[in-house]
């Protein structure tokens, strides 16, 4: 693992231990997995591609429907939340519990988010 990807998953971790959140990762615009703190059970390769995929849909229904620059997308499942907040060129995928607080939630990933941007360069 490169040294940068090393300090994403850090910074992951970070997120991970200070809020709600579980299973997080940042993922190309490509579909490929940069850096990952998901649990060992989970397929990285399948959830890169699907990020990927889920936010290049997310993007094109916001220009379908002039909504402005795609903030985050989140997906409500009845055990959990999916949020996917996107960089410039990658995507940060992370699950929070269902009732969790969802503002918390994006003040927290915004956070990790501005670290992650630093690491990037």
């Amino acid at each position: 693992m490169s040294a940068k990807a090393e300090k994403i998953k850090d910074i992951l971790l970070e997120l991970e231990r200070n809020s709600e959140v579980s299973n997080s990762a940042i993922v190309s615009l490509k579909g490929q997995m940069m850096a990952s703190a998901l649990h060992k059970d989970v397929d990285e390769r399948a959830v890169a591609a699907m990020t990927a995929a889920l936010t290049s849909v997310g993007t094109r229904v916001a220009d379908t429907l002039k909504s402005g620059k795609t903030g985050s997308i989140v997906i409500s499942g009845s055990d959990k939340l999916i949020v996917l907040q996107q960089l410039t060129e990658a995507v940060l995928i992370a699950l929070a519990p269902a009732d969790a607080k969802i503002g918390l939630i994006d003040f927290e990933i915004n956070m990790a988010l501005d670290k992650i941007k630093m690491v990037l360069g």
